[in-house]
């Protein structure tokens, strides 16, 4: 059993548990813990992907700040992409590189119009200026219908050559820079609950059965992590504040 030791007394625990299938869970870190505990009975696989760093919303003119509504696991704040036209633009700055992003979307408030996203990365910054490239081999698991946004899923491409550096516009922070504009406008009201960093890879850890294990999490670098089964069975997650 792994332990980590912080010189500072527990304040506070949460407990939550994951279902494991063979398709990767995604489940962002608990804001404001420092350490978790997992359990599982059988073997299963672990990734620990990087931190969401900055949401940044352009509608055309103005830039807005959704970095906090983004990660906070909270069902009752969000990411609004109302009405998104071809013209705006989501741009997520993470601390690594990702293969992608897990979209948790509200079940009422969700996109209902034929659309498909246009999904780039940063391939060069000069100047405090970004240039953005097609991702390649991408897959909008969101999609149902040939509608976007629709439902919970994975958007995943290819890893690509994205650059890190900090965009004026954007944030003054060192990112690896992503964005995305709708093929036609969205619907009225959509609800981002949660955006959730994939890892680099899905070669993930192996974790045996029957053990415990106990990480101090680094918040500076990383944000959520990826779970995989090569069945079924339940994590137990303890969440740690000190």
């Amino acid at each position: 059993m792994a332990t980590a030791t912080f010189g500072s007394p527990i304040k506070k625990v949460y407990g939550e548990t994951v279902s494991l299938t063979t398709t990767a869970a995604h489940l962002l870190f608990r804001p404001t813990y420092h350490e978790v505990m997992f359990y599982c009975s059988t073997a299963w696989r672990m990734g620990i992907a990087p931190r969401l760093a900055s949401v940044q919303y352009y509608n055309g003119t103005t830039y807005s700040d959704y970095t906090f509504q983004a990660i906070d696991r909270d069902d009752t704040s969000h990411v609004p992409l109302d009405a998104m036209a071809t013209s705006h633009y989501l741009y997520l700055g993470f601390a690594d590189k990702v293969r992608g992003f897990y979209f948790n979307i509200d079940g009422t408030n969700k996109n209902a119009n034929a659309a498909t996203l246009d999904m780039e990365y940063c391939s060069a910054i000069s100047a405090g200026v970004g240039t953005f490239t097609d991702v390649a081999s991408d897959s909008d698991g969101t999609t149902a219908g040939g509608v976007t946004l629709t439902q919970d899923g994975l958007y995943s491409f290819t890893l690509p050559a994205v650059v890190r550096g900090s965009i004026t516009t954007l944030s003054s922070q060192q990112l690896y820079w992503y964005r995305f504009a709708p093929s036609a406008t969205l619907s009225a009201t959509i609800d981002l609950i949660d955006i959730i960093p994939a890892c680099d890879t899905t070669d993930y850890a192996y974790m045996e059965g029957g053990l415990g294990y106990q990480f101090a999490l680094n918040l500076v670098q990383n944000g959520a992590f990826e779970f995989d089964h090569t069945g079924t069975g339940t994590l137990n997650i303890s969440w740690i504040q000190h």
